[in-house]
């Protein structure tokens, strides 16, 4: 369970430099569409292969309502992310999008619901440290200096919203991930996902295209182009199939607090790897220090929730619904029952 956590974890985080590596005047919102568009296909071919096309766990309210509500907000959230790439750093778009667990928490101190006193000084720190990091000067040219602090509190916000997004998405997702099939689940997740993209590239007066063109076409990423196809392979088989994959499998079997633990050094990886690339550089110290400090409130919550987390080994059951593991439990349950007490 924990090898897929890692792996997810080095998966999705390089999400930003491979969006990055992305060149051309192609916008945000067209590479998220190419993104979403390319892992439909990938999740095609093992949610028909496993036989599992069984809809029959979720309510007409979740099946209608939830599900599609949870695909708005995965697509929301993905390009308010491309799209604060365009404005701020990759290391503050990062860390500044992976705050759903303090969201999460945040909301429900908003709601009233009852919070720790551990995970509410956690959510207040971490917000502190997101205020450090949308401080932080973006890395621009000197000729961009007079425009520097809008288009980098633009992006702060984007990516903000994209934490927002997350929120949502993990909470629908956790809820409606153990009803059925995981494969079935992310490729009706990715599918949604996609129209909705789609209609907000038509209706926002966007250029498109029904073609290949490797800018506007909507069919672009199967460009030959090195930083197309190929790029667009890597993001649909790693950074989703691995990444975005992984973590919605593992949240059947553990607490969302480990998830959340494991994201929270995704800025960090995503940093090396984009100096690896060439598509980021190392940031000042005001992000450096708001970076701790968003970990710091990260790990109180992280304290307080982990008395609650229970570790199972999930790697062989990832693709069980609720009602295959009550009769894993169930059959072995009467073995159990058999056998005489010691």
């Amino acid at each position: 369970g924990y090898v897929i956590l890692v792996s997810g974890l080095f998966a999705l985080a390089s999400i930003g430099a491979a969006l990055d590596l992305q060149h051309g005047q192609v916008t945000p919102e067209m590479k998220i569409f190419w993104r979403l568009t390319s892992t439909n296909i990938l999740f095609f071919f093992p949610a028909v292969k496993s036989g599992k096309i069984d809809l029959s766990g979720l309510s007409s309210f979740e099946m209608f309502i939830v599900l599609p509500f949870a695909a708005m907000n995965y697509a929301i959230m993905n390009t308010s992310f491309a799209a604060s790439l365009e404005f701020t750093s990759l290391v503050n778009a990062m860390i500044l999008s992976n705050l759903a667990s303090l969201i999460i928490i945040l909301s429900k101190l908003v709601l009233g619901a009852r919070v720790a006193a551990l995970e509410g000084l956690g959510t207040a720190v971490g917000l502190i440290g997101a205020s450090i990091c949308a401080m932080a000067p973006a890395e621009v040219s000197d000729d961009e200096n007079n425009d520097v602090g809008s288009r980098a509190m633009i992006g702060n916000l984007l990516a903000l919203l994209s934490s927002i997004g997350v929120s949502v998405y993990l909470t629908a997702a956790k809820n409606l991930r153990p009803k059925i099939d995981l494969f079935l689940f992310m490729f009706l997740i990715f599918v949604q996902a996609s129209v909705f993209q789609l209609a907000y590239i038509i209706f926002s007066g966007q250029p498109y295209e029904y073609s290949t063109d490797d800018e506007i076409g909507l069919f672009g990423w199967t460009s030959l182009r090195k930083d197309r196809l190929f790029l667009e392979l890597y993001v649909a088989v790693v950074c989703n199939g691995v990444g975005t994959a992984g973590y919605v499998a593992i949240m059947k079997y553990f607490d969302p607090v480990v998830v959340a633990m494991v994201m929270l050094m995704e800025p960090v990886v995503a940093l090396f790897q984009g100096i690896a690339v060439g598509v980021a550089t190392l940031p000042g110290w005001i992000t450096w220090l708001g970076n701790t400090v968003v970990v710091s409130g990260s790990l109180l919550v992280i304290w307080s929730g982990s008395k609650k987390t229970e570790t199972v080994d999930a790697t062989d059951a990832l693709h069980q619904t609720d009602n295959d593991l009550m009769k894993s439990l169930s059959f072995k349950g009467s073995r159990l029952m058999k056998r005489p007490m010691i």
